[in-house]
């Protein structure tokens, strides 16, 4: 379909049947695409839609609960809660009900955060799943981080210095910071992604299917900004963390309600 109307400059050279919300024929591909027929029934008998009640499972830091298992953490020297490492680190759940969501809040320890939820049943994996092809989801771009050292030397009032050599050491301090996490100050860094919680909700699982019903979950996280690079002095030489860690502080699992 031509759009001749595009090149026309006078008012009265437009043909008003040429416009048109139409759609243009879309090719040769165009007539293998199904619209809903009743008569045709490809996917077999009519179903109706599954209806339940749900109630609220909520789980805070620092996760000490029965049925919750903490992996690959570090505890830190704030009250922020358990600190975990990138992808290793995880919170599994395990309810005994049909879970049907699940909602994250939490910081990333650098910017660009992300939380992934995955649902695998016993045995399975990504090259043996049925069903529903991957039950792993994701999400980014998460820039709410809680306080770290360079946030807190940058916002918060400024410290009273004892001596010169002592405020030369902080000032040198903030140098290497800035240095590490701008690449040799060639690109933007994250020194100040933003100051705030993340919240981050998953719909997951099939409750009408038994063998895409989940009854854990696995939560882990991490953020996409090098965390402390080669900064400070350790016995085992500079420190380098990438992906960054990530602190959960509240997860509300939604459950199918019994009965």
């Amino acid at each position: 379909m031509e759009h001749k109307n595009r090149d026309r400059k006078k008012l009265e050279e437009y043909d008003f049947r040429e416009a048109s919300y139409t759609l243009p024929p879309q090719g040769p591909f165009a007539g293998s695409w199904r619209s809903h027929d009743r008569g045709d029934n490809p996917h077999g008998d009519v179903r109706q839609p599954e209806i339940f009640e749900t109630e609220h499972h909520v789980y805070s830091t620092p996760f000490n609960y029965e049925n919750v298992e903490l992996r690959e953490w570090d505890e830190g020297k704030t009250s922020k809660g358990p600190e975990f490492l990138a992808d290793r680190g995880s919170i599994t759940i395990l309810e005994k009900q049909p879970i049907v969501s699940v909602t994250v809040v939490g910081s990333g320890c650098e910017g660009n955060g992300y939380n992934i939820v995955e649902w695998w049943g016993e045995g399975e994996t990504l090259r043996n799943c049925g069903g529903q092809l991957i039950k792993r989801q994701r999400i980014g771009n998460l820039q709410g981080i809680h306080p770290a050292w360079i946030q807190q030397v940058l916002c918060r009032e400024q410290p009273e210095f004892k001596t010169v050599e002592e405020a030369n050491a902080c000032l040198r301090k903030i140098q290497r910071y800035v240095h590490a996490k701008t690449s040799n100050y060639t690109t933007p860094g994250s020194l100040m992604p933003g100051l705030y919680e993340n919240t981050v909700h998953f719909r997951i699982g099939d409750t009408s299917r038994p063998e895409l019903t989940p009854y854990k979950v696995v939560i882990r996280g991490g953020s996409l900004d090098y965390e402390d690079p080669m900064v400070g002095e350790f016995e085992d030489g500079p420190r380098k963390r990438y992906p960054a860690d990530y602190v959960f502080r509240l997860i509300d699992v939604v459950v199918k309600k019994q009965g």
